[in-house]
C-alpha cells in the first residue's frame, strides 16, 4: 500500500509523534506515531500510552529508538483533514492526559460533562433519547463517590457522527473505524474537552460486531433510546444517565470493590430497580458467590 508521511516528528508529552497515511481498498488507514522521546520531548513520559488504546509497536520505530506506539484509524475519504486537527490536539493534550491517568492531576469531569451538555444541548440532531452519559462520570452525577477518569457517552451511529460534529474543535481521535480496549471494533472518536491544559478525556462510539461482549451487561452497545436511565440536570440543561445498576454491576466485574460499596447505599435510597439488577448479574462474567452477593444486595 502507498505510504504517506503526514505530520512529523513532532513533540509531545514526553513523547515523538508522526501521523502516517497509507491508502488501502476500505480507504485511507491514518497512525499515530508516539515513540519516547526522553529529554528532547521535555520527557521522560508520566507512563505507558497502552490504557488510551495504543499499542506497542512491533515494528522498528519510525525515528529509531526504543519504547514506539501506535494508534490506527480508518477513515472515510473527506475526514483527512479532521485527522489532522486531531492529530496535533492530540500531541499537545498529551502530557495532561496522562498526568490524568496515572493520578498526578484532577479530571474536571463535571466542568468538562457541563461543556459537553451545553453543546450537544444545542443541536437539533442530537434529543436526549439519542445519547447518555454513561460509566463513572453517571455515576458521579447520580451522587456516588467516584472520581471518573474520563466521560463516556452512549449514542447510536448517526449520533457518533452527530457528537463528533459538535465536538470538533476538541477531538483528539476523528469519527473512524478502529479498535478500543478489549479489541472490541468500534466506529467512534475521542475528544478532550477545556483547555490544552485543564480538561476532560470524552469517548463515544458504536460497536460494529454484532456480539459486542459489554452489550450484555453494560449500557454499552445499546440502542441509547431504550437504555434505562434517569433524567438529571446540569448547569440548567436536562440531561439522561445509565442507571446505576449498570455502574454497580460493571464495578463488581473489575473488581473495583470500593466502587461497589460507594454505589450500594446510593442505590438503595434512590431505589433499585430489580429486575434490570438481576438480568445484568445473570448475563455478566461473575463468580456464582458474586452473584448471590450482588443479588441480595438489597433484599430486606
Amino acid at each position: 500500500m502507498p505510504f504517506e508521511l503526514l505530520s512529523g516528528p513532532d513533540l509531545g508529552g514526553g513523547f515523538l509523534f508522526q501521523l502516517t497515511q497509507e491508502l488501502s481498498d476500505r480507504g485511507p488507514l491514518v497512525t499515530v506515531h508516539a515513540q519516547e522521546g526522553g529529554l528532547d520531548a521535555s520527557g521522560p513520559p508520566r507512563g505507558s500510552p497502552l490504557p488510551l488504546g495504543f499499542a506497542r509497536s512491533a515494528e522498528p520505530c519510525p525515528l529509531g529508538g526504543r519504547g514506539c506506539y501506535h494508534r490506527s484509524f480508518e477513515l472515510s475519504e473527506a475526514a483527512g483533514p479532521t485527522a489532522r486537527l486531531a492529530y496535533n490536539r492530540l500531541r499537545f493534550v498529551f502530557g495532561p492526559m496522562l498526568e490524568q491517568l496515572y493520578h498526578e492531576a484532577e479530571v474536571p469531569a463535571l466542568e468538562g460533562l457541563g461543556e459537553v451538555s451545553r453543546r450537544l444541548s444545542e443541536r437539533s440532531d442530537l434529543p436526549l433519547g439519542r445519547w447518555f452519559v454513561g460509566g463513572s462520570a453517571s455515576a458521579l452525577l447520580q451522587g456516588v463517590a467516584v472520581a471518573p477518569l474520563d466521560v463516556d457517552l452512549g449514542t447510536d451511529a448517526e449520533g457518533v457522527g452527530a457528537i463528533s460534529d459538535a465536538l470538533a474543535d476538541a477531538l483528539i481521535e476523528p469519527l473512524a473505524r478502529t479498535t478500543w480496549p478489549g479489541d472490541r471494533p468500534m466506529l467512534a472518536a475521542r475528544a478532550f474537552v477545556g483547555t490544552l491544559v485543564r480538561g476532560v478525556r470524552v469517548e463515544w462510539g458504536v460497536p460494529l460486531s454484532d456480539d459486542d461482549p459489554l452489550a450484555r451487561y453494560t449500557e454499552w452497545g445499546r440502542d441509547p433510546a431504550s437504555v434505562p436511565t434517569v433524567e438529571l440536570s446540569l448547569s440548567g440543561r436536562p440531561l439522561r444517565a445509565s442507571r446505576l445498576e449498570f455502574f454497580l454491576v460493571a464495578a463488581a466485574v473489575k473488581g473495583r470493590t470500593a466502587a461497589v460499596a460507594a454505589t450500594l447505599p446510593v442505590l438503595r435510597t434512590a431505589g433499585v430497580d430489580r429486575p434490570l439488577l438481576e438480568a445484568l448479574v445473570e448475563a455478566a462474567p461473575l463468580s456464582e458467590d458474586r452473584r448471590r452477593a450482588l443479588a441480595s444486595s438489597f433484599d430486606e
